[in-house]
């Protein structure tokens, strides 16, 4: 089984996940002169979710022109044209054959929303539209950590965002620290450590199986007739 991959350099695709049951890809970027900014695009074969690790991002489509900052991320719905500013560094992580959303946020905030495993928490970013689809979601790992050995059902990958921690896989034990890219892949057998630092991971999921349905969402659990909700 592929192990998890870390890349501290990078410029362009990194992984491409297009035979899977959940096809991805990985792309980042990162700029270092000083006086030129530099253009990119990621073309239409699906949704984008990006995060900016440092300095200034532009994203464009054919609707939106959305100017970035450190720790904002963003969501569009198919390609996009990306213009980064000297000393920027940015991750995308696209679903293949999936229509995404026109949304951004951020900053992140200093921990999550929600509990996860083992003390840690995470906030889900972009939710999914419906249940099965993508997300983007905020991981946080408090110090002192040591997590649960586990595995997931799709590959997981985004970027060390701020802090310093440890994977341990089957195979190895792989320092991450700020900026690093990563790639766990289906099925690989991991955890995450911490210790005097904090850790707080951008991760990408290709899939969910949660989320709203047809049957259930608020605005059709709040619209009640004769005092009970309609069927829908």
């Amino acid at each position: 089984m592929e192990d998890v991959i870390i890349w501290n350099n990078y410029f362009g695709l990194l992984f491409d996940d297009s035979k899977s049951s959940f096809p991805s890809r990985l792309f980042a970027y990162q700029t270092f002169d000083k006086n030129q900014p530099i253009t990119v695009k990621i073309d239409n074969a699906g949704a984008c979710f990006g995060y900016v690790y440092a300095g200034q991002l532009t994203v464009l489509d054919n609707l939106v022109s959305w100017q970035l900052q450190r720790e904002q991320w963003f969501h569009i719905p198919a390609g996009c044209q990306l213009i980064l500013q000297p000393f920027s560094k940015i991750v995308v992580c696209q679903r293949l054959g999936y229509r995404g959303m026109h949304i951004m946020g951020g900053p992140i905030e200093q921990s999550g929303r929600l509990r996860y495993i083992d003390g840690c928490t995470d906030t889900l970013l972009c939710s999914p539209p419906l249940e099965g689809d993508p997300c983007l979601n905020l991981l946080h790992f408090p110090t002192n950590i040591t997590q649960t050995q586990h595995t997931h059902p799709s590959v997981r990958a985004g970027i060390i965002a701020r802090g310093h921690g440890l994977c341990c896989t089957a195979k190895d034990t792989i320092e991450l620290r700020e900026g690093m890219v990563f790639m766990i892949p289906t099925g690989a057998v991991h955890h995450f450590e911490t210790m005097q630092q904090s850790m707080d991971v951008i991760a990408y999921h290709p899939d969910s199986d949660w989320g709203p349905t047809h049957e259930e969402h608020p605005m059709i659990n709040r619209t009640w007739v004769d005092g009970k909700k309609i069927v829908n």
